[in-house]
């Protein structure tokens, strides 16, 4: 037991685990060369002790930052009020907690934060950058890759411009609305609308081909409506697709918090759901098993693609080549079709 007030040092830890200093050091560093009984010993004397591992001595020891940005690029409420970036970031932050790389989000939606971020990343303030939505800021992404960082994209870009530069994983959005559309296909539904995100978001794009692909010309241009993704986004695009005139007996929403606003409209105006227009939500997220009635969608594996980020971000600082991983959608069979 050290006296109350003094900082407590490796080597302290080693001798309340009967160890020499170095051995406590490799222990700490993850080192192969420490036996599993010898760090489980290290790492009980830490805890008996009250040892802080001093990241800033150990970052100069290893050589590295010990540090994993997190980066986003759209408005930072965002990401508290889209539960698909909590998932993700739920999934990343998971991963890294029982290794030393810390996570850090880093905000870039203005030219003066990505500005910032690039002199932070340049000067090795992080080891490695997963970037949460790589679809806004082009120009970022070619600026990390002259800097030759580690890059791992959460999310396909069209045409997979930095295949073999960054790493990638992603769902295949494409085979996920196809899953929707041919839900309705089998129930005998004719006359599909769509409620989508926003048309310049690669999501959106990927998610009409797909519905396209099953649909073909009954899902035309002027049946489809963009808009935002959250639920009065969808309540508003609904309610205007009622005041067209348009007739339809399905909508293909493009998230679950779209398809709430859906329902709620298609209420309002004394549609009922499944039984005179069904619905299809995208994500899976919590809300669609909830809400009443609960939503048929299509299953995004985004926890799980988020484990997938940090493990690939943590292969590239080691020296792994850079590689894409497609994680696999399935349809969620509920109350809504």
């Amino acid at each position: 037991m050290t006296s109350p007030g003094r900082r407590v040092t490796i080597a302290d830890v080693a001798r309340a685990a009967g160890v020499a200093p170095s051995t406590v050091s490799r222990a700490l560093n993850g080192s192969p060369k420490c036996k599993p009984a010898t760090r489980e010993r290290v790492m009980r004397a830490v805890e008996q002790t009250g040892f802080v591992v001093n990241r800033r001595g150990r970052a100069l020891a290893v050589g590295r930052s010990e540090a994993i940005a997190l980066l986003f690029t759209d408005p930072f409420a965002e990401l508290f009020t889209d539960p698909t970036y909590a998932r993700l970031c739920d999934g990343i932050v998971s991963r890294l907690a029982d290794g030393p790389n810390l996570p850090m989000i880093l905000e870039a939606a203005t030219p003066a934060e990505r500005e910032r971020v690039l002199e932070h990343v340049g000067r090795g303030a992080v080891d490695a950058v997963i970037v949460i939505t790589p679809y806004a800021g082009r120009e970022l992404l070619d600026r990390l890759a002259e800097l030759s960082v580690p890059v791992v994209l959460c999310g396909q870009l069209e045409g997979d411009p930095y295949r073999g530069v960054f790493s990638t994983v992603y769902s295949d959005d494409v085979i996920g609305a196809a899953l929707a559309a041919r839900a309705l296909e089998e129930v005998g539904r004719e006359a599909p609308v769509s409620v989508m995100g926003p048309a310049d978001n690669p999501a959106s794009v990927d998610r009409i081909r797909g519905y396209r692909r099953v649909l073909g010309s009954r899902l035309g241009d002027e049946r489809v409506v963009h808009t935002g993704w959250d639920q009065l986004s969808g309540h508003r695009a609904m309610r205007e697709i009622l005041a067209r005139g348009i007739g339809f007996d399905a909508v293909l929403a493009g998230s679950d918090r779209i398809a709430v606003g859906v329902i709620e409209a298609l209420r309002e105006a004394g549609r009922e759901v499944p039984g005179e227009v069904s619905v299809v939500g995208f994500d899976d997220h919590p809300l669609a098993a909830q809400y009443e009635p609960a939503i048929t969608t299509v299953h995004q594996p985004l926890r799980e693609e988020g484990k997938r980020a940090a493990e690939m971000a943590v292969d590239m600082i080691d020296g792994v080549e850079a590689q894409t991983v497609v994680m696999d959608m399935y349809l969620v069979e509920r109350d809504t079709v």
